[in-house]
């Protein structure tokens, strides 16, 4: 019997991985609530904490929450477009660069889109919308997440976007610095989606 069934696996917590790459998500032990965004050191602890109370016999409690960014306000509707997504860095970058279009519109205005050519700009987050199903709704304040400040300057997107000259230079300027964050988040975070959400 010992040879079918491994016993020494029993108190083994279950597997959390949903995708190593190019984004690293993992199944939260918590059923409904918000995602988090968390550093990878702090995941790290947080995996080991979890084994550690799994391996108790009879304890399958996981106590520790590590430090981290709750994703809401918003952004939670931006990591269900990445987690969708998953699968397709291409389609990925897309979807956070889509996030930084609309936070250009709502946090980060540009004296080019006090021109006409905000329409021009609108249509054009339409058609990505669209394309990609992506819908923010209710009552939205972020579409990028928070970055620790030794990973990325937070005032670094909404400096540029304010100086720049033309529509072309500000849909460059968008793309650079949300492939820029993009990186930063596949370097040095971990993804924590509730289970309901982690399917």
């Amino acid at each position: 019997m010992a040879d079918i069934i491994e016993m020494k696996d029993r108190h083994r917590p279950p597997g959390n991985i949903v995708t190593l790459r190019p984004l690293e998500f993992r199944r939260g032990d918590w059923h409904l609530g918000t995602a988090m965004m968390v550093k990878r050191e702090e995941s790290a602890r947080h995996e080991m904490h979890r084994l550690e109370a799994f391996s108790r016999q009879g304890h399958t409690h996981v106590a520790h929450v590590p430090n981290h960014f709750a994703l809401d306000d918003g952004c939670h509707y931006t990591l269900m477009g990445l987690f969708r997504y998953r699968g397709d860095e291409g389609l990925m970058r897309r979807v956070y660069r889509l996030a930084g279009w609309m936070e250009c519109v709502t946090n980060a205005p540009s004296p080019i889109l006090r021109t006409d050519l905000l329409r021009r700009f609108y249509k054009s987050i339409l058609e990505e919308r669209e394309a990609l199903n992506i819908v923010w709704r209710g009552n939205v304040r972020y579409f990028l997440f928070p970055i620790h400040v030794e990973y990325y300057n937070p005032n670094l997107l909404v400096h540029r976007v304010s100086r720049t000259e033309s529509l072309k230079e500000l849909y460059e300027v968008i793309e650079e610095e949300t492939n820029r964050q993009f990186d930063v988040l596949a370097e040095h975070y971990v993804f924590y989606l509730p289970e309901n959400l982690a399917v």
